[in-house]
């Protein structure tokens, strides 16, 4: 596959709604841009760590070690349900303004995010893991690049976005219906895992 075609590929994988996004989107909103900012790059680091393991043979493993998928799956799950209570948690417990001031990891969140999201798995272990590519190191090298760059820039675009006091003004006037909304939809997410989880 040409890398205009991993280029597509990605930016399609990108542009679907999942929790990578949400986990941005709502950084932006209810902290700030540099918390957003180092989401976004825990995220990238995710996607790194993926694309390292498809090209490596990602689909050959689980193919031989079914368990190991299910493993990812399961603590995938727990990690998306560990998300939905603290959005939950925060709204039932604490003010808007305690939650710009946590001490969480936003780098860490996003990293953990992107290694348990359903989407990032399905695509890296099954449809990405199995392209054809062509090439040596130089070729992969570049593969990597064009990855891990794309997904930062994406993330970064949604950071300023969100970021703005517009759209934060916004956020506050409705921000424990966005945020149990967000919940929910993290909740969504890891009852499907935990459906995959167990048809393997």
């Amino acid at each position: 596959m040409t890398l205009l075609g991993i280029f597509l590929l990605q930016l399609f994988a990108l542009a679907t709604p999942g929790p990578d996004s949400l986990l941005v989107l709502r950084t932006a909103l209810a902290k700030h841009k540099n918390a957003a900012f180092k989401a976004s790059l825990g995220i990238s680091l995710g996607a790194f760590i993926w694309v390292i393991l498809s090209l490596l043979g990602l689909h050959v493993l689980f193919q031989y070690y079914p368990f190991l998928n299910k493993v990812v799956l399961f603590c995938g799950a727990c990690y998306l349900l560990y998300l939905a209570y603290q959005l939950y948690h925060l709204n039932t417990d604490h003010k808007l303004e305690d939650k710009r001031n946590l001490k969480s990891s936003d780098l860490l969140n996003g990293l953990l995010c992107n290694l348990s999201n359903p989407k990032a798995i399905i695509y890296f272990a099954s449809i990405f893991s199995m392209l054809s590519f062509e090439g040596g190191i130089v070729a992969y090298g570049k593969i990597i690049l064009l990855i891990v760059g794309e997904t930062l820039l994406w993330f970064l675009g949604i950071s300023i976005v969100f970021s703005h006091p517009a759209m934060k003004r916004v956020y506050q006037s409705y921000a424990r219906k966005i945020d149990v909304a967000a919940a929910g939809i993290f909740v969504l997410f890891a009852c499907l895992m935990f459906v995959k989880f167990f048809l393997i």
